[in-house]
């Protein structure tokens, strides 16, 4: 598969504390690919860099084969986007926040509403154009920020646990159009998650995150097939006990 992003030997440090260290991963164009890692672990970071809204304090990124720069940071930011975990919209209409991006873009009115239409669709926001963002559920909230994203059609979506804090029901829902987005539109998506299940169902492949460095990428198969120390740890499927078993007077 092509290569669309590279980090090599990546470190990022904010003040004494290093966030990201020597973190090196390959994102494969058209694929999804899972951060599993618990809080702290560096996946929100690791996300921004990718976004392009971070640069590291040593390291390399490369995307589409060309190195991200200070300076050229700012024309990569076109073709990645990233929807944070706390869900930010402007006090509107879901079809104006949807179509904030595509109106700075400048694009054609005709142009714009065809697209937000899109989006919609692929959110199952169908019908959702004249209600007010903020007055809509969480779940629904988070698709309206999804959607924003979807609209602008960049190689890159970044999620950030897209489904943290959401019933089963809207986690379903907006699982269920990740997988669309990429099966239908070939977009490549990197997701950040603690979530065992998702990260097991969801992603075509998984890196595990612990304490600022990736200490495995594979399939779910292989990462939950091997269930490291790290996975076991972070999956709380340790033995946590000791002790001697004995049978009781009673039997039990």
């Amino acid at each position: 598969m092509t290569v669309l992003a590279e980090l090599k030997n990546l470190t990022k440090r904010f003040g004494e504390r290093t966030v990201l260290n020597d973190v090196t991963l390959q994102i494969q164009e058209g694929e999804i690919l899972g951060l599993l890692g618990p809080n702290g672990s560096g996946k929100t970071t690791l996300l921004k860099v990718l976004a392009f809204l971070l640069m590291p304090d040593a390291g390399e990124i490369t995307f589409r084969g060309e190195t991200v720069t200070e300076k050229n940071s700012e024309r990569m930011r076109l073709e990645s986007t990233m929807v944070f975990q706390k869900t930010m919209l402007f006090n509107t209409s879901v079809y104006n926040s949807v179509a904030y991006g595509l109106r700075i873009r400048k694009m054609h009115k005709n142009k714009i509403d065809e697209e937000v239409s899109k989006a919609l669709r692929l959110a199952k926001l169908e019908g959702f154009e004249k209600r007010q963002a903020k007055k809509l559920s969480g779940g629904e909230q988070q698709r309206v920020a999804l959607a924003r994203a979807l609209v602008l059609k960049t190689k890159l979506l970044l999620l950030d646990e897209p489904t943290a804090n959401l019933d089963p029901k809207n986690a379903s829902i907006i699982e269920e159009v990740i997988a669309n987005v990429n099966r239908e539109l070939k977009t490549t998506i990197v997701m950040a998650t603690h979530n065992m299940f998702q990260a097991k169902n969801l992603p075509h492949r998984i890196a595990l995150m612990e304490d600022g460095r990736i200490s495995e990428v594979g399939t779910s198969t292989e990462i939950f097939g091997r269930l490291s120390k790290t996975l076991a740890s972070f999956a709380a499927v340790e033995n946590t006990f000791a002790g001697t078993a004995r049978i009781s007077e009673d039997g039990s």
